[in-house]
């Protein structure tokens, strides 16, 4: 025989008990009026009160064996009739402790307000149902249970039997399972935000790397930075050996944090010479060089290469961040640390090969590669602006003789004096050039030949007044002799026409007593 549930087993109990009062009715008024029954009904009624007493020993041994709490009530006055014995070991509490007492008036159910109001709901409807009810036991430990009511007629007496299951371990899988599931969403979304953070580092080092200049690469971090830390401040400063500062050349976010021009002792990080965070302002030890003191924290980044201190990356609310977030943060700002730095310091090493390969060492002017560079590009672009160009070629008078008598340590300083002299007194957009040996060039862009004559007899008379000590020993007067050139009354000329029409007006300088200045004047 198939097992039956306990519902189906009431059921199937009561039906029995139905039909043998029906039946036991019949026989009462039977037996009454012809004094006998048939043998058919008293078979009958032994078989029912058979298929009775079986059903009812199959409900108990069921009631009795269940692994699930088992409660009887009586549905008129909410008392408790019978308790299985899982329930009693569920809760904690003794059959007697149970019977005749409300469901509301035990530990278990006594903080549950709506009990009542659920007693009374389930005379109405017959069926209530809680999928997640928390229980206290009566040693104060807490369960979560499945909680089920029914209500059955029962020799015409209605009872509730309540099936309670003890559900703490699936729930508690089930909070596991929704703990791992809300981390890893977590850990996809910090997945996703790192990939992205990557995409954008490459970028930037993408970037950097097409820079020619330094300036390109401040702009490059300003604008990149503003992506990967957005919502932060953050300020990028630059170290200036000429005067031991650090300058801010790019920021982000919306507030100025940096003073313009700061000092290496000002922040903590260049003076230790490795990161340094503030994870609570009130306690940490804050950096001088905020505009004001934050009111969050912070991380300083010292930039430097081989023990050479380039600048500082300093990102805001980074020490903040807890744990692994934290970590995670801080390595990106190393890293963006990293390509910045690397970036500036090949940048700086791209300018100082070049420099090299452009500039005199002796005199720190431009050499002759860089001027046969310049004075073509400025002549293409006098002759598409229309506008005038002069050139000077200058030279030391007498100078084999000087070096002769002083020797050459002299005519190295004699040649750094006049190149000192030619940084000064030119703009910035003039081209001062060493030539070759004690020949200067020098390029005059948007300068007519009157204005190039004026500024050239400048310096030819600032060079005159020198007084130049070499040791001990006060140098003689230094003179210079000048031959001047320009486009506008040579429209069309080359630069090797240029150079040779300026050569030929200092050899004419030269020719007519040295210490002068002639302009060249193109033969009729």
């Amino acid at each position: 025989m198939p097992s039956r549930t306990k519902s189906q087993l009431m059921a199937e109990n009561a039906d029995l008990r139905a039909r043998l009062a029906e039946l036991e009715y019949r026989s009462a008024n039977r037996h009454s009026v012809e004094g006998t029954l048939p043998e058919s009904e008293i078979a009958a009624r032994k078989r029912i009160q058979y298929e009775l007493k079986a059903s009812e020993a199959r409900y108990r041994r069921l009631f009795e064996t269940a692994k699930d709490g088992i409660l009887l009530l009586d549905a008129d006055t909410g008392r408790i009739t019978d308790a299985n014995p899982f329930l009693m070991g569920l809760l904690g509490y003794s059959h007697a402790e149970l019977l005749g007492k409300k469901l509301w008036e035990i530990g278990p159910f006594r903080d549950i307000t709506a009990s009542q109001d659920a007693f009374r709901e389930l005379q109405t409807k017959e069926y209530i149902r809680y999928d997640n009810l928390p229980l206290e036991t009566k040693k104060q430990e807490h369960i979560q249970v499945e909680f089920v009511s029914n209500v059955y007629l029962v020799n015409g007496t209605r009872v509730i039997q309540c099936n309670i299951r003890d559900i703490t371990d699936r729930q508690q899988a089930e909070n596991v399972f929704l703990r791992t599931h809300e981390e890893l969403l977590v850990l996809v979304t910090e997945l996703k935000k790192v990939e992205s953070e990557m995409k954008l580092l490459n970028r930037m080092n993408d970037l950097l790397q097409t820079c020619t200049t330094q300036e390109e690469a401040y702009q490059v971090v300003g604008m990149m930075m503003s992506e990967l830390c957005a919502g932060r401040d953050g300020f990028l400063a630059i170290f200036h050996a000429s005067d031991q500062n650090l300058q801010g050349v790019a920021r982000w976010g919306d507030e100025a944090l940096v003073e313009a021009r700061f000092s290496l002792e000002d922040c903590w990080a260049l003076r230790r010479g490795q990161p340094h965070d503030v994870i609570d302002p009130q306690a940490g030890l804050l950096c001088r060089h905020f505009v004001h003191p934050p009111g969050i924290g912070y991380l300083c980044v010292p930039l430097t290469v081989q023990g050479e201190t380039l600048g500082l990356l300093c990102l805001m609310d980074v020490a903040v961040k807890k744990g692994e977030h934290q970590v995670r943060e801080q390595q990106l700002a190393l890293m963006v640390g990293e390509a910045i730095k690397l970036s500036l310091s090949n940048l700086k090493l791209r300018e100082k090969l070049r420099e090299q390969a452009t500039r005199d060492p002796l005199t720190g002017l431009y050499n002759r590669r860089h001027l046969e560079d310049s004075l073509s590009r400025e002549l293409h672009r006098a002759r598409r602006g229309e506008s005038p160009l002069c050139i000077a070629m200058l030279d030391l008078d007498h100078f084999k003789n000087f070096n002769d008598t002083f020797g050459h340590q002299a005519g190295d300083l004699l040649l750094r004096e006049l190149g000192q002299v030619l940084r000064e007194k030119l703009r910035k957009s003039d081209i001062a050039c060493r030539y070759g040996g004690e020949e200067f060039v020098i390029v005059m862009p948007d300068s007519s030949l009157a204005d190039t004559c004026q500024r050239v007899e400048e310096i030819r008379a600032l060079v005159k007044k020198l007084e130049i000590r070499f040791g001990e020993q006060l140098l003689g007067t230094i003179t210079i002799s000048a031959g001047i050139a320009g486009t506008r009354e040579h429209g069309g000329v080359t630069m090797r026409e240029l150079l040779h029409a300026a050569d030929t007006a200092l050899y004419a300088a030269k020719q007519a007593g040295r210490d002068r200045i002639v302009v060249y004047q193109e033969k009729e």
